[in-house]
């Protein structure tokens, strides 16, 4: 009887450890942090996988998030490497590609700005090596040659 006792009781304690390993492994399956925003004034939406989450200063966002900005508002956005967007009133952003090894500096930043307008400062990426740093607009791919520039896409239906 004592044996049948533990048995329950370890089946349980084993159970328990392989749920904790399973929900760790799942969770570093998911997109990781890109930066996070540091300023919002007005109204600001991030979509994330079909959810909307509103956007507060502090707010994490990923790679594959739309930042949304609506009315008059602005959004700033310090992503890992340092590198700064800016979003204007009435913008939307995409976050495509991020990833960054902050030991070598190195990494990959693309970003699609569907309207509005967005002023980017590049971080380490950018200036250790530009041509992985993209910025994609409705019509063309912007190319990075400096470490600061605006970029302005009229309203549309995106």
């Amino acid at each position: 009887m004592h044996h049948s006792r533990q048995f329950p009781l370890i089946k349980r304690i084993f159970f328990a450890v392989f749920l904790c390993g399973v929900l760790s492994f799942s969770g570093s399956l998911s997109a990781a942090e890109a930066g996070v925003l540091k300023t919002v004034q007005g109204q600001v939406q991030i979509e994330r996988a079909g959810a909307l989450i509103e956007g507060k200063v502090g707010t994490p966002v990923q790679e594959g998030d739309r930042v949304r900005v609506l009315g008059e508002g602005s959004a700033g956005i310090s992503l890992k490497d340092e590198t700064l967007l800016s979003l204007g009133p009435n913008s939307s952003l995409v976050i495509g590609v991020f990833n960054y090894d902050p030991t070598t500096r190195s990494g990959q930043v693309e970003t699609s700005i569907l309207k509005g307008t967005l002023r980017f400062v590049t971080g380490f990426i950018g200036r250790a090596k530009p041509e992985a740093v993209k910025v994609t607009t409705p019509t063309a791919t912007i190319g990075i040659r400096g470490t600061d520039f605006i970029v302005e896409v009229p309203d549309g239906d995106k």
